[in-house]
């Protein structure tokens, strides 16, 4: 009795959290042929970030603090990089190949 009182709980409080993801906006980046989705948490401040050519591929990049980080995205030639910061600092550059990206390939 007792695990599954414990089972019930976890799983409704996944469920909350989960569920908890609103859409916030929308960016387009790559002469308007790239998107990045915006979520937002209802009851923390965090966002979380999806990059997808609304056709080919969706990729998950990731979910910060509003207060204290974030991503920037820029394009150069044929690839994307995501500078990923924290508090003014850059922490890490994701780079991707735009002709991958499109193949539904995630990069390199």
């Amino acid at each position: 009795m007792k695990k599954s009182s414990t089972l019930i709980i976890v799983i409704l409080f996944s469920l909350f959290f989960t569920s908890c993801k609103k859409y916030s906006r929308t960016i387009t980046v790559c002469d308007e042929t790239l998107f990045v989705e915006r979520y937002s948490h209802k009851f923390i401040d965090v966002a979380y970030y999806y990059l997808t050519d609304s056709s080919n591929f969706r990729i998950y990049v990731g979910k910060f603090d509003n207060e204290h980080g974030g991503y920037s995205f820029k394009c150069q030639n044929d690839s994307l990089a995501i500078s990923e910061s924290y508090e003014g600092k850059v922490i890490n550059i994701r780079k991707y190949s735009l002709v991958d990206l499109r193949k539904g390939k995630e990069g390199f």
